[in-house]
Formats: C-alpha cells, structure tokens, sequence
C-alpha cells in the first residue's frame, strides 16, 4: 500500500472556517480601536489649533485669525486645511470677530472615521457635539458629567 502525504479537503476546510471565525472576531475590534485613535487625534488636533490661536493672539495684540491665516504665519501646519481631512477628521473653523474663536473637529465619515463632533472655543475646552458658537462655551466638556462632577472622581454624598 502505498503512502500519500499531505492534507485531506476536510482538514483544509476546517482550517480555513477556523481562519473565518478569528477574522470574524478580530476586524470589529480593529475598526473600533481604529476609530478610537482617530477621535484621540481629533481631541489634540484641537488641542493644537487652541495653542496656535493663543500663541497668535500673544504677538496680534489679544486678536484671533481663523486657520488658513495660522496656517500662512507658520502657526500651524497646511494638514488642518486639508479638506479631506487627516486622521480621518476635517477642521472647520467659525468666521467670528477677531476677539473670538470658535471651531468644529468633524469626522470624515460618521461611524467609521469617529462617532463624535469635537467643540473647541475661546475658554480652550475641548467639548463634544456641534455647537453654534455662541453654544460653544455652554457645552458638555470632556469628562465632565452633566452635574460638573469629573467622570473619574465619586460624586459628593449627603
């Protein structure tokens, strides 16, 4: 009888159904994770632009500039006027008075670039959500719940 080495179609089978299932388990959490550090990035992308406005109005007597003009006096780099955004959101800033700023961090694609909108104004807190300017300072900041308490601190008993 003579002797055949190599794989049956069933064990081939089975091994790629098993090949599936990990797929399966581990894309979803990929592109969560993914979208996570996008948001991360969105939050000190804005960050950024609060530092290049206040770094701006140290020099431009208390004025702000909206971002191209960071982004012409070196205040920034050209990504923030990517209109197709980087780290998979887009920067758009509010065409207020020079003694105000206002601007959004919106996700390129809802749901699969980042979930949230992020908020930055003149108070440089960062907030979740679309807010219209004169919204933007009464907005929920981040880790902060809606009674003020810090999200990682026991609210006060009695």
């Amino acid at each position: 009888m003579k002797k055949e080495q190599g794989f049956s179609l069933i064990e081939l089978l089975i091994v790629v159904a098993i090949i599936a299932i990990i797929a399966a388990i581990a894309v979803p959490s990929m592109l969560t994770a993914r979208m996570a550090a996008n948001e991360s990035s969105a939050i000190q992308g804005c960050r950024t632009v609060c530092s290049a406005e206040m770094a701006y109005a140290a020099v431009n007597n208390q004025n702000f500039a909206p971002i191209a003009d960071l982004v012409e006096q070196n205040f920034l780099d050209n990504r923030f006027l990517n209109t197709e955004g980087f780290n998979g959101y887009v920067y758009v800033d509010d065409d207020a008075a020079a003694t105000t700023f206002a601007f959004e961090a919106n996700p390129v694609q809802t749901g699969s670039t980042g979930r949230y909108n992020f908020t930055v104004a003149q108070d440089l807190v960062v907030r979740y959500g679309t807010l219209a300017p004169e919204e933007a300072l009464a907005g929920q900041p981040i880790g902060q719940s809606a009674d003020g308490v810090s999200s990682d601190e026991a609210p006060p008993e009695g």
